[in-house]
């Protein structure tokens, strides 16, 4: 009498909630993914923003620089103030004057043809010879450079040369520029000829040289931090420790690698900090739309399922009781015999006695009662020795799968009417009912399933005629003279 589990429904729901959880927990890979794609994109065009940014300040500096030195060495009035002697009122204007107080220059030395200095201004002042000595010994290569671009743009005759063009903006340029540490500093040292700019001209041999140095001083590095917008902006000779943010550049005529390094905002913060919070709400909204679609999905499964457990059930048992209808009865039977086993089946038709008054005296309801604690009592005795079904009305019937020993069948027959008997309870009423059993032995009764049947039948038959509230057999009735065969109208098969 124990109903089948719908073991289908659990695996469908579950089906359907594994489905759901794969589909948010897709939903939110999907989404970090796309956040991580678009974030790493955003931090690459960033950081290539960020290169181009600090190349062209490295690169507007030099140009500066070199344009600033140019308003000197690329001048008529600094040829004349060379040309008998060092000018030093004239000098002193422009390198202790216009250099460091307008031009950002540091640093600055004039060279002769000859490479001898004729002058070092260190900010505001010239310095004495061994400062301007050690700057000459830094920037020599320089120098030299500087004095072999001349010889090679410069045009005109024997005792009168000049240069053509632009000496800082035409190509080539007259100006040699390095990024290299002077005494300590790193910055950005440029040297150039004098040259005119107009009608004075120079003499045949080597110029003079005029050097200029703009170091990377703090206030410098602060003012292009604001410039570039980059935090902790910095140009070195060396590596950084964090190559990430990184940029290297040559140094100019050394060809030295420089390294400028600064830290950016990487906009993927930004990103993940403002996409956080609607990607969560967008999930838990797409999270409950689809729970709830689930939910009832699940459910309409749930009872699809179980309805469709409820038909299989309802198939081979009997609704009232939920003993295995006449149908199934009819397939074991069928399938014992047919295994052809040497062991010996039996079969019970029981039928109840005084159960119409109960019906019809206290109603349907009743009437179930009693049937379904009959069944019950039924289904006891019988236990792991067969089977038990309802036939309908107060009809049952019952197959012993192992029933050799014929006394054993009719004691088992005595304990199942004396079970039957017992008083039945219901809404303050006390029934007594009864049971009449008609049993027949395969194959010793009947070669086949149906004259078995039929055969227990007619021995229930007997079994009312003679009083009910007993069992006979089958066999019996060959013997019973009295005993006119007829059927209680129980016949299972056709």
């Amino acid at each position: 009498m124990h109903r089948a589990k719908p073991s289908r429904i659990v695996t469908s729901i579950a089906s359907i909630f594994v489905a759901f959880a794969v589909l948010v927990v897709g939903f939110i890979i999907s989404s970090l993914f796309v956040l991580d794609v678009a974030s790493k994109s955003a931090n690459e065009l960033k950081l290539d923003a960020d290169q181009r940014a600090v190349s062209g300040l490295v690169s507007r500096e030099i140009e500066d620089l070199s344009q600033r030195q140019s308003e000197v060495a690329w001048w008529d009035t600094s040829v004349v103030a060379l040309s008998d002697g060092v000018d030093r009122t004239f000098f002193a204007d422009a390198m202790l004057g216009w250099f460091p107080k307008e031009y950002g220059i540091d640093r600055s030395l004039l060279m002769s043809p000859d490479h001898q200095v004729l002058l070092h201004a260190d900010g505001e002042e010239f310095t004495p010879d061994a400062p301007a000595q050690s700057f000459a010994a830094q920037t020599m290569d320089l120098v030299r450079q500087a004095q072999a671009k001349y010889i090679e743009q410069r045009v005109g005759k024997a005792g009168a040369f000049w240069i053509e063009g632009d000496p800082v903006r035409d190509d080539p340029v007259l100006y040699v520029y390095d990024i290299r540490r002077i005494d300590g500093e790193i910055g950005i040292v440029v040297a150039q000829a004098i040259v005119p700019d107009g009608e004075m001209v120079l003499p045949d041999g080597p110029a003079h040289i005029l050097v200029s140095f703009r170091p990377f001083t703090p206030a410098r590095m602060a003012a292009y931090q604001t410039e570039i917008e980059l935090a902790d902006f910095d140009i070195r000779l060396t590596p950084p420790l964090d190559g990430e943010n990184v940029i290297e550049l040559s140094s100019g005529l050394s060809n030295q690698t420089i390294y400028a390094s600064w830290v950016s905002e990487l906009p993927s913060h930004g990103i993940w900090a403002k996409s956080a919070p609607a990607l969560a709400l967008m999930l838990a909204v797409i999270a409950f739309v689809m729970l709830g679609v689930t939910i009832a999905y699940a459910r309409l499964v749930y009872r699809t399922r179980k309805a469709e457990a409820r038909n299989r059930y309802l198939a081979g048992h009997d609704a009232l009781t939920g003993l295995p209808n006449r149908n199934r009865f009819e397939l074991a039977l069928k399938r014992d015999i047919g295994r052809n086993y040497l062991k010996k089946c039996a079969v019970l038709c029981v039928d109840l006695d005084r159960f119409k008054p109960v019906n019809d005296t206290y109603g349907h309801h009743a009437g179930d009662q009693v049937l379904r604690v009959v069944a019950r009592r039924i289904h006891d005795v019988i236990g792991d020795l067969g089977m038990v079904a309802r036939l309908g009305g107060d009809e049952f019937i019952a197959l012993l799968h192992d029933a050799a020993h014929k006394d054993e069948v009719m004691m088992l027959c005595d304990r199942l009417i004396e079970s039957v008997c017992q008083k039945i309870s219901f809404e303050g009423h006390e029934f007594y009912v009864g049971a009449s059993v008609g049993v027949a032995w395969w194959p010793d009764d009947g070669h086949s399933a149906d004259m078995v049947v039929r055969r227990a039948d007619q021995a229930l038959y007997r079994a009312k005629e003679l009083g009910r509230g007993r069992a006979v057999q089958a066999a019996d009735l060959e013997n019973d003279h009295d005993y006119t065969p007829g059927f209680a109208g129980h016949t299972l098969l056709a």
